[in-house]
């Protein structure tokens, strides 16, 4: 069996289906000539899974939490394709979206109820107001007092 398309045999015939397989050009091969595409939701999965890992580790800074864990939500649902499972990354970031933004919104739920309870301590109140009188330029007092609410 002759393989060598260049040979003496093979001048005459060039139809045959015999080709070399040695030097011949990957576009001879049915294998290299498939159709490649990325996965689906591949990088919404990946996005999801990032955006839930900051949700969980920046947690206790409410306002970066927050959006991070709606953000990864969103990017897991973006991802998930009807009819199909979804993937790990998709289910790591989606759980780990939830956990983030659960924790900060409960955090900034806890953090409004037990501020009349904290106004309370002179201690606490003192360190308040000099962190706003260092931010803001006013105390923390004054600053509520003209949005209506009074710590007394």
């Amino acid at each position: 069996m002759d393989y060598n398309r260049n040979g003496q045999n093979n001048q005459n015939n060039r139809n045959n289906d015999q080709w070399d397989r040695w030097n011949s050009n990957a576009s001879n091969s049915s294998y290299y000539n498939q159709p490649t595409h990325r996965p689906y939701g591949q990088a919404f999965s990946v996005a999801s899974a990032v955006c839930g890992l900051l949700a969980v580790t920046t947690c206790c800074t409410v306002i970066l939490s927050l959006p991070l864990g709606a953000l990864g939500i969103l990017f897991a649902v973006l991802a998930h394709r009807k009819g199909r499972r979804m993937s790990t990354a998709c289910v790591t970031g989606l759980t780990l979206s939830i956990i983030g933004f659960a924790s900060a919104f409960l955090l900034m739920i806890y953090s409004f109820v037990m501020l009349p309870v904290l106004m309370k301590n002179d201690s606490f109140r003192m360190q308040l107001d000099t962190m706003t009188q260092q931010i803001y330029g006013i105390p923390f007092s004054e600053m509520m007092e003209g949005y209506g609410y009074s710590f007394e």
